[in-house]
């Protein structure tokens, strides 16, 4: 397993009604609890448990399953801080080879904290740091220390649509036994529409460039629908994912059911 601790930052928008209140909460963003999936500037106190399943040609499937929470405090009328922790379960089965077995055990444990402040109402950004140590399992685990720098910004350009851009730099410092050093780039451009009933909708596109592998760049589009209940703090979230570059994975689903403390 992966142990990480870091930082995580971001800044929040207004509400747009409300301009004159400040904070980064989530009644300062407008459906900020749809858009939480995929802006990672937008910080709310919660709890999730995320199903992701990976399939390959081989036959295999990796299914993690993956309980998280984040807790938001205020330090200021413009800045909030936060603390996370993730703690995912990994389960390999199915291969066609037999020299494969089908595996389980625990995953990449992340604890993280940071910061979120906001410029106006509808305009966030945000910066962070983590770091990733080995701890585990070495079939679930890059077994490498590692450095990650992020950056995000969020922006409402209508009520009901956003853009959350986001990068992600990774650097490992100290790798295990046989395991190569990471060195990589990813960046995000997810598109959330807010539809009635509190749906949302999300399209986006990802990248990311390996640079121990001689700049390599794999590409991702993404989809993914959101749905808040009407009575009680659960959002639910289905994300399906495409590989263009990977000869190995047929496709990526994910599932998220969060619950909201207020």
């Amino acid at each position: 397993m992966l142990v990480t601790l870091g930082v995580i930052a971001g800044f929040h928008g207004a509400n747009l009604e409300a301009a004159e209140q400040a904070g980064t909460s989530s009644d300062q963003v407008p459906a900020a609890d749809l858009k939480v999936f995929n802006d990672p500037t937008i910080l709310t106190r919660r709890v999730w448990l995320e199903t992701e399943w990976n399939k390959f040609t081989d036959g295999a499937s990796i299914v993690e399953e993956t309980a998280g929470t984040l807790w938001v405090w205020r330090v200021s009328e413009n800045q909030d801080w936060a603390v996370r922790l993730k703690l995912p379960v990994n389960l390999r089965v199915g291969s066609d080879d037999p020299n494969v077995p089908d595996i389980g055990g625990l995953g990449d444990v992340k604890v993280a904290t940071g910061t979120a402040f906001r410029l106006r109402k509808t305009f966030r950004v945000g910066a962070g740091l983590d770091l990733e140590m080995p701890t585990g399992r070495h079939e679930f685990s890059d077994n490498a220390w590692q450095i990650q720098g992020f950056g995000s910004l969020g922006w409402d350009i209508t009520r009901w649509l956003t853009f959350s851009p986001s990068f992600e730099y990774n650097q490992s410092v100290a790798e295990e036994g046989s395991a190569q050093p990471l060195n990589s780039l990813e960046t995000f451009f997810p598109f959330t529409i807010i539809l009635p009933h509190k749906w949302a909708v999300t399209a986006g596109y990802e990248n990311k460039t390996d640079f121990e592998n001689d700049n390599y760049v794999t590409n991702k589009a993404k989809i993914a629908i959101a749905k808040e209940l009407e009575s009680i703090p659960l959002r639910f979230y289905l994300q399906t994912k495409r590989d263009f570059d990977s000869v190995e994975k047929e496709f990526q689903v994910s599932f998220v059911v969060t619950g909201y403390f207020r």
